[in-house]
């Protein structure tokens, strides 16, 4: 990162969070359990997410700030207590007013290549783009069974940001083993003895594996923990918290 890049974020991050922004935080539903000191660590990475990043509505959609805000705070979460960039391969964000249908285009059984057309809540393509549908980002909670897509969606840009979408974010030296034994291992395992876990449907690929694992840490962790402790453990690691500690369900 150069000087005047890091100078302009420290300074973007620094600067009071304006007052006309503050209703729209409700729209991040973890929020409000986070630690003050954890609090303004996000607003700050807000700002800077705002300045860098494009917002274009997609089928008539209107931007408005609500959603700019809403979309900024979620994804920032990933970035709390950590060293690293804003999404450094993410350039805009396309918000549809609702879900919308795509085309596919996957590897299937005995190498064939499937193709069609699904509907879609969003998706992260590998050139620079978030896709989002609001009413989907409208449904993130922090619960037991909460769900949270701009937090699946920004998980895959930051497992893009070695330039592959492959499972593994940019990991310290001391995880890169664990990671290969605890997330790559569990991934492998459910893939070939399946049974009821809050991951099964991450086991399209390594990549949606992370993607799904690292948006129940944010939106249940509880559910993780109590299927997956290993796993969890390792991703509240990476992360430098523990987002099941935050509010004790059951007592």
């Amino acid at each position: 990162m150069s000087f005047l890049r890091g100078w302009r974020r420290r300074r973007l991050r620094a600067r009071p969070f304006p007052r006309r922004w503050q209703p729209f935080l409700s729209g991040i539903p973890l929020l409000p359990f986070l630690a003050p000191s954890d609090q303004r660590e996000l607003l700050g990475h807000i700002q800077v997410f705002l300045a860098e990043k494009r917002f274009e509505g997609a089928a008539g959609f209107t931007v408005d700030e609500r959603v700019r805000l809403t979309v900024a705070g979620n994804a920032c979460l990933l970035l709390l207590r950590r060293k690293t960039d804003y999404f450094p391969r993410m350039r805009t964000v396309v918000v549809y007013p609702t879900l919308y249908v795509a085309r596919y285009r996957r590897p299937g059984p005995g190498g064939v290549v499937e193709e069609g057309m699904e509907v879609r809540a969003g998706e992260s393509w590998p050139l620079g783009t978030v896709v989002l549908a609001w009413d989907a980002v409208l449904e993130a909670g922090f619960g037991p069974g909460a769900r949270n897509v701009v937090v699946h969606e920004f998980a895959h840009q930051l497992d893009l940001e070695d330039g592959a979408m492959q499972g593994a974010p940019v990991l310290p030296a001391e995880l890169r083993e664990p990671w290969q034994n605890v997330v790559f291992g569990e991934y492998l395992r459910l893939r070939a003895s399946p049974r009821p876990t809050p991951l099964a449907w991450g086991l399209e690929s390594p990549a949606e594996f992370f993607a799904v694992a690292t948006e129940l840490l944010f939106a249940d962790p509880w559910s993780l923990r109590a299927h997956h402790p290993e796993l969890y453990g390792l991703l509240s690691r990476y992360f430098g918290w523990d987002p099941a500690e935050l509010v004790r369900i059951g007592g």
